[in-house]
């Protein structure tokens, strides 16, 4: 298998927070996170990683707790930005013109590369009609939109996502989680030949049938981005199986160096 410290391995999907909606981060505070996250990515040979919120976030104050979120993930990536050169924001589609007001903020202030949604988590459909405004905020900053795609959430359907893929079609999108079933394997290769805007992300990808050499034979190395969906907590995995899975497989040295790093640095500006 190949060694992945000689790709400079790009982690796209990292989540700082907790997965369960009632927990915090992990123990300790903000310092033992970067040290669990950075030992982890060392075991592995990852030498950076993106960085983007839990959505599991409690927000009983709305906007402000969303702002704070966006805050803490900022200062993450500010204090270790040798690991971690770019971060996302998030917004609610359900906090209304407030959330238009903090994207500029996270753009413009905060220096963040983009936004992401988890739309189970926050409450409707991917296809919400309140994103199109959201959209069209992300589009006039010339950022790319993050959208998960995780396959036991009718709310993050990937057809959902191909209906704002098309009715924005100059907005750069990337869908994460798109390999998180052995459906969702068989169906990206589809979606990437009709939407030549989204990129496709391999966090929650399936130890079986994922079919990533037919993605690539089809869509092209261009199409896919390395992302493993690091949480603060619970522990979700012990192997980054998908970093493991493209180092093992049939895939060239070219295309490996595009998926383990190339076109995330590209996307964000940071090549």
């Amino acid at each position: 298998m190949r060694d992945a410290k000689s790709f400079q391995v790009f982690d796209l999907h990292h989540h700082v927070g907790s997965l369960d909606i009632v927990g915090g981060g992990a123990s300790g505070g903000v310092t033992a996170d970067a040290e669990q996250r950075i030992a982890f990515m060392d075991r592995y040979g990852i030498a950076q990683a993106l960085l983007m919120p839990s959505n599991g976030y409690q927000a009983p104050n709305g906007i402000a707790d969303t702002r704070r979120v966006n805050d803490s993930v900022a200062e993450y990536r500010d204090r270790w930005s040798d690991r971690f050169p770019a971060a996302l924001a998030t917004v609610s589609p359900l906090e209304g013109d407030a959330a238009l007001d903090e994207i500029d903020r996270c753009i413009q202030v905060l220096g963040m590369k983009g936004i992401v949604w988890h739309h189970r988590f926050q409450g409707c459909a991917i296809d919400h009609p309140r994103m199109d405004a959201l959209l069209e905020r992300v589009r006039h900053h010339g950022v790319p939109a993050f959208i998960h795609i995780i396959g036991d959430s009718k709310l993050e359907s990937p057809w959902k996502l191909e209906v704002l893929a098309e009715r924005f079609r100059d907005v750069q999108f990337v869908a994460l989680d798109a390999f998180s079933s052995p459906d969702f394997a068989h169906w990206m290769p589809h979606i990437a030949r009709r939407h030549p805007n989204i990129l496709f992300d391999t966090g929650v990808m399936v130890t079986v049938s994922h079919m990533i050499e037919r993605f690539v034979r089809e869509a092209g190395a261009h199409r896919l981005l390395l992302g493993t969906d690091f949480y603060s907590s619970p522990k979700l995995f012990s192997v980054p199986f998908p970093l493991l899975e493209i180092l093992a497989s049939d895939l060239t040295d070219t295309d490996c160096a595009e998926i383990l790093g190339g076109n995330a640095r590209r996307l964000l500006g940071l090549a």
